[in-house]
Order: C-alpha cells, then structure tokens, then sequence
C-alpha cells in the first residue's frame, strides 16, 4: 500500500513538473504581446496620419474647399438664383 503511494506520488510530480517545463517552454503568449505591441504602433500611427489635425484631414479639407469655391463660382456665386 506504502509502496503503491510513493509510486503515485512520484508520477503526479513527475506530471506536474512536465507541465510546469511545457509552460515555460512554450512562446505562443510571447508572440501574442509582440502582435499586440505591433498593432498599438500601427493603430498610433493611423491616429496621426488619419486624425483630426492630421495630414490626410488637412489635405482633404484643402482640396474640398476648392472644389466648393470653384463650383460656387461656377453656378453664380451661390445667391440660390
């Protein structure tokens, strides 16, 4: 019966140190904060180029601007008539 114990005692150890050398081992989690980290860069700079205040926005707003003078000067400076 002791020896039954000790035996089943040292197998669930073994077992446990297995999984404990696994877990450890393994680098999935690692690479999943490497995507994430890279995603928070690649997000932050959308946010600059895309955002309020930003390049894109000044250029956009630039050129629709002009279209909307052009084309008001075009249809007779916009009186409705």
């Amino acid at each position: 019966m002791l020896n039954k114990l000790m035996i089943n005692s040292y197998c669930r150890a073994n077992i446990i140190g297995y999984k404990i050398k696994n877990f450890l081992k393994k680098e999935d989690g690692v690479t999943a904060v490497e995507y994430a980290i890279v995603v928070a860069g690649i997000a932050a700079v959308v946010l600059v180029v895309f955002g309020t205040d930003g390049p894109v926005d000044t250029m956009l707003t630039g050129v629709f601007t002009t279209l909307q003078t052009k084309i008001t000067a075009l249809m007779g400076g916009g009186s409705g008539s």
